[in-house]
């Protein structure tokens, strides 16, 4: 309790006048929103208290990651006779929207056992899922529904559930209705649970979760403790009523905080419109003044200094577009063009500084340009990628965009501009290499091998302008770990990450229009096969829509029996205020399978998190993650350019809707370029604002 609220209490007791009843609700009120605002889970691995789910989901972006010892053992496929155990049980959990959280869960017992030779107990990767419904007024009540172990092949753990919610003060009341795919277990029927927080690090918890009385205590540090808004969070289960003649008492510790630096990562177009309109009411400010007192006819004022300064020569539109091209290439900008002509200022520019997010780029040299300021109404702003306009936004005086004048740049073959430049410059070559490091990763999660196999690479991409939209390029890979079910003889050995020459191209792209892309490539793909690719792009006027062709034809080039077509159509979508990403391929994957891939890219800043789905000779569901491994803003030499991967993506996969959950690396398997049409000139997709 802080000092102000000993305070309050004490004016109750001492005074007990009526305002001393407004401090107490006051209190009460303070104390709420401090309890709404901790989002924990419960040890099945979706938000909630010991096993009851709450009424409300993770807040949007934020991250939960939990181990706990408790998992419940159905009897189904041998696992046990409907039992709690102390066991493995690792959750992840995400806000991917204000009103879904979504989640995977992996149980296991022994980590490493073969369970086709030594009985394993329990091995199982599950997803969870939980929405809560919107529009509801939250002092009214909360309303959620969800799914535990959501398309799951064994069943052992899937339940569906609804939950309602009311917020009193400190304390949270729960009400539910579940149905498990196991019967006699928690949430088969009625449950409910109390939670009372007398501090928002503190939660005591009493519960029924349909079939025990459970009472338990959650800690988690304050949020302001750690860096980044870091909260460390555990739970004991203190007491149940009942008696298996061995200790119950299960914990749990975790880590949450949020995902992602969507409210971290600066806007320099903002900062520019904030530093222009500051600039503006200094200059409006009249000059300084004095009063001084003439002995004849008494107070008068004088302005403060009477030296008369010359104005400096005007600097012509010409020199001004010259300077700020300048700037431009010391700011480390490849490819700078700059021409002032009249009231309007044309500026191109090709960014290999800002490689998480392009529109960190337009927004840096916005700001540049305005400080750099000048007599021009009109700022007309192209981002160039490989040589090849791309978008265009236009920017008035005080360094806001207009409405209106952000699009596709309309330059293509067949369009070329013709301005006539006043200032051409580079910071580095145009055939400057740029090596990619990152890693490589294949594993396999919860099988009857083990908990975790993996084999890892370290993937090095090299790739060079040879002139506009020609590219050449190659990727080396050097496998420099793999466990024993990835080693010569093991079960994996096919799938391992290989030391090997994996790629090495020519391409080129042609801009036919400024909505219309085609890109040829010509080389080897995946270590074994030579071949050629062709991608297509189409997009809709504003970009956030795109349609495309990905064909190509492979040949091994040892075996002159075994080849590969590819036959695919794809249609994407973006949405800028959601910053949210969708992805359908349909038709003939490289292996040759046919059927359909939709993923699911939702960003928060740099970082993301992707769904996916895969239907062909199998169904797949899988949840991953893209993380950069490059700065904000990439250090780079004349001659040569290093950087991490700008989105290093690691994902989990089960199969669904089969009665076995057997192990596949290869379904609905892509062959695409190194530098694919979104990913290479139209930032990822995201080039729509």
């Amino acid at each position: 309790m802080t000092s102000k609220h000993r305070a309050l209490v004490g004016d109750v007791v001492a005074c007990l006048k009526p305002i001393s009843i407004t401090a107490t609700l006051g209190l009460f009120a303070t104390q709420a929103l401090a309890s709404q605002d901790q989002r924990d889970l419960a040890f099945p691995g979706y938000s909630g208290f010991l096993n009851v789910p709450s009424a409300t989901v993770l807040h949007h972006g934020q991250a939960s990651v939990q181990w706990s010892d408790q998992a419940y053992l159905s009897g189904r496929s041998g696992f046990g006779a409907g039992r709690y155990g102390h066991l493995n049980n690792v959750a992840g959990v995400f806000g991917l929207f204000p009103n879904m959280e979504l989640g995977g869960r992996l149980v296991w017992d022994k980590t490493q056992t073969n369970c086709f030779r030594v009985g394993c107990t329990i091995r199982d990767l599950s997803a969870n899922l939980k929405v809560q419904a919107p529009l509801i007024p939250r002092e009214w009540f909360t309303l959620a529904g969800g799914a535990q172990d959501l398309g799951g092949e064994t069943g052992d753990f899937e339940a569906f559930y609804v939950v309602a919610g009311k917020q009193l003060g400190p304390l949270e009341l729960t009400a539910g209705y579940g149905r498990p795919e196991v019967p006699s277990r928690y949430l088969d029927g009625a449950f409910g649970a109390i939670s009372y927080r007398p501090a928002p690090w503190v939660n005591i918890i009493a519960e029924h979760d349909s079939q025990d009385v459970r009472l338990g205590l959650g800690l988690s540090t304050p949020d302001d403790w750690l860096p980044h808004r870091l909260q460390i969070k555990g739970k004991v289960l203190a007491w149940d009523n009942i008696d298996e003649g061995d200790t119950r008492n299960f914990v749990s510790i975790g880590l949450s905080m949020p995902f992602g630096n969507a409210g971290s990562r600066p806007h320099a177009a903002q900062a520019s419109a904030r530093t222009g309109a500051k600039a503006q009411a200094v200059a409006e400010v009249a000059p300084k003044t004095r009063t001084e007192t003439d002995p004849d006819t008494g107070p008068r004022t004088s302005v403060a200094s009477e030296t008369k300064v010359s104005p400096p020569p005007r600097e012509s539109n010409q020199a001004i577009a010259a300077r700020i091209g300048q700037k431009l290439v010391d700011a480390g900008y490849d490819n700078v063009r700059t021409a002032g002509h009249g009231d309007t200022l044309k500026v191109w520019w090709e960014n290999n500084l800002y490689n998480r997010d392009e529109r960190v780029s337009i927004d840096d040299v916005a700001h540049r340009v305005r400080q750099e300021g000048g007599a021009f109404e009109r700022t007309e702003l192209t981002l160039l990628n490989q040589g090849l306009p791309v978008l265009t936004q236009t920017i008035g005086p005080d360094g806001r965009m207009l409405p209106g004048e952000t699009g596709l740049a309309e330059s293509s073959l067949f369009n070329m501009d013709q301005t006539e430049w006043d200032f051409r410059g580079s910071y580095a070559p145009h055939w400057r290499p740029r090596l990619t490091l990152s890693p490589a990763i294949t594993s396999g999660v919860a099988t009857e091998y083990g908990v975790l196999d993996t084999s890892v690479a370290l993937k090095s991409e090299l790739d060079f302008n040879l002139w506009p939209g020609a590219l050449a390029g190659a990727r080396y890979d050097v496998e420099v770990y793999e466990t024993d079910d990835f080693d010569r003889g093991g079960i994996f050995f096919d799938s391992r990450q290989k030391t090997a020459l994996v790629e090495a191209e020519v391409q080129q792209t042609f801009k036919l229009h400024s909505q219309l892309y085609t890109s040829f490539h010509a080389g080897r793909y995946a270590i074994d096969y030579d071949g050629v690719i062709n991608e297509t792009l189409l997009l809709s006027p504003g970009a956030r829509h795109g349609i495309s062709f990905l064909g190509g034809s492979f040949q091994h080039k040892d075996n002159d029996d075994i080849a590969r077509n590819q036959m695919l159509a794809r249609y994407s979508y973006y949405n800028p205020s959601l910053d949210v990403q969708l992805a359908v391929h349909a038709g003939q994957f490289f292996e040759e399978d046919t059927g359909v891939r939709v993923g699911g890219l939702f960003w928060f800043g740099d970082y993301g998190i992707t769904l996916q789905y895969r239907n062909t000779d199998a169904e797949f569901v899988g949840l991953g993650w893209l993380i950069p491994l490059t700065p904000v803003k990439d250090h780079q030499w004349r001659y040569l350019q290093v950087k991490g991967d700008a989105n290093w993506g690691y994902s989990l996969q089960t199969r669904i809707n089969e009665d076995a959950n057997n192990v596949s690396f290869r379904g609905a398997r892509i062959i695409n370029s190194m530098n694919p049409l979104q990913e290479t000139y139209l930032n990822r997709g995201r080039i729509a604002r």
